[in-house]
């Protein structure tokens, strides 16, 4: 049950916020100020803007009994905690409605304030409207899923055949290597594509945590990549032990066999060697891999984790990497030198 604000703790709050006042009423963005059972204490009038709802209606009232209440019970449990209990900020994508009913999304920024005893004071809830920006982003992430499935099907169907063709012996040598050429470039198109799904999934944030045992799953991007590398060395050394995450599989399966399949592609010529190794550490889980190749040059390091493709042949694999490490709170980088290069995985626990 809802606790409602007394007129004097209204009236003897609201003083406290006086100084506060005056700033927030020139910001264009959406501000409100709640007590700790969140009865509003301060709305500007991009409040009243954005939520159809004029201030004399809201002062007193609670955000959830006005426009807000449209996200998963979680949702709130998880803010309420970390403003509250923890008493840190607390920043979310939220989905609230006007008062004729129109949905809008907003981005919030709610911070608590505390007194001299370390007590919460009160709440101040920063709030960007931020619908037009999921429209497009829908909108991109339907797009680009579209397009990838369109080009999906008929990829297949190329490489199906050009497989069937190769498999033949009737074929003669330079016609053979003009298909063979055919064939590898119909596959680097095709990890275009997969990569192109991958972001496009990333970006809806609808995909489910799971356990995931890390060294089982290693040891099986090692052999997949093995596949398509027969003439590189892999080893894989682990210190770890039995590694057990919580996260979304699919996403960080991606971030090593990106790793691994580039350390292959890149590895000395002659006599490949590619070493993984995964070790615990005061960071977290460390993953490592390592391979015997030349050294980046110097002027393509910054580009490493681009999404733009470099002559280097990195495409748009470590990018990608990149984007699933942030996306998952994990840190990624590199180390490279005249010995060879090693890229890092950080997992903190």
């Amino acid at each position: 049950m809802r606790t409602p604000i007394s007129v004097e703790e209204f009236k003897k709050r609201f003083k406290e916020l006086l100084p506060l006042k005056e700033g927030f009423d020139l910001i264009d963005e959406h501000v409100v100020i709640v007590d700790e059972n969140a009865n509003i204490l301060y709305a500007n009038k991009a409040v009243e803007n954005n939520t159809g709802f004029p201030l004399s209606e809201v002062i007193g009232k609670n955000p959830a009994d006005l426009w807000g209440g449209n996200m998963p019970k979680e949702f709130y449990e998880k803010m309420w905690h970390t403003i509250k209990e923890e008493k840190k900020p607390f920043v979310g994508e939220v989905q609230n409605k006007r008062k004729d009913g129109t949905l809008y999304w907003q981005e919030i920024h709610v911070s608590p304030v505390l007194n001299e005893q370390g007590d919460v004071k009160f709440f101040i809830g920063i709030e960007p409207d931020i619908t037009d920006r999921k429209k497009r982003d829908q909108f991109r992430e339907e797009f680009i899923s579209a397009v990838s499935h369109q080009l999906r099907n008929p990829l297949v169907a190329i490489r199906w055949v050009l497989e069937s063709l190769l498999s033949g012996n009737s074929l003669e040598a330079k016609n053979r290597k003009k298909l063979e050429i055919i064939y590898k470039e119909g596959l680097t198109l095709s990890d275009l594509v997969r990569d192109l799904l991958l972001l496009a999934r990333v970006d809806k944030g609808s995909l489910q945590s799971e356990e995931v045992a890390l060294d089982k799953e290693l040891d099986e991007s090692i052999g997949t990549v093995r596949q398509k590398h027969p003439a590189v060395s892999f080893s894989f050394q682990n210190e770890a032990g039995t590694v057990v995450l919580t996260t979304i599989k699919s996403l960080a399966l991606q971030v090593f066999l990106n790793i691994i399949h580039n350390a292959a592609e890149h590895t000395d010529k002659e006599h490949g060697e590619v070493k993984i190794k995964l070790q615990r550490t005061e960071e977290g889980i460390v993953f490592s891999s390592y391979n015997n190749g030349p050294p980046i040059p110097e002027n393509f390091r910054s580009l490493i984790f681009s999404k733009v493709p470099s002559s280097t042949g990195a495409g748009l694999g470590l990018f990608i990497a990149k984007m699933i490490c942030e996306h998952l709170g994990w840190k990624i980088s590199f180390e490279t030198g005249e010995t060879g290069t090693t890229f890092f995985v950080v997992i903190p626990l």
